[in-house]
């Protein structure tokens, strides 16, 4: 049986040290984390979430956590499926 759904989810912006021409020079580093306490950085968020099979799910917690991105270090944590902040 595959690993449950998060309950949480963070976001960092990172900015790179190097420019690349290829790449923009930020993009968005996600972490989760799972009712038994266990974090996973840097995880490809669309695949942890199900994006394919819980497309609104995945649009609410992507968003909500953007919208609380730590810049350069994480961001507040958002609950999964609404994407509200979770305040301690």
């Amino acid at each position: 049986m595959g690993k449950t759904l998060p309950v949480a989810v963070r976001v960092t912006l990172v900015t790179r040290k190097r420019r690349s021409l290829i790449f923009g020079r930020r993009y968005y580093s996600y972490d989760v984390r799972f009712k038994d306490g266990e974090i996973q950085q840097d995880v490809n968020l669309d695949a942890v979430l199900q994006g394919a099979r819980f497309p609104a799910d995945y649009r609410a917690v992507k968003h909500g956590a953007m919208a609380v991105a730590g810049d350069d270090a994480p961001g507040e944590w958002v609950d999964y499926p609404y994407g509200r902040p979770l305040r301690d």
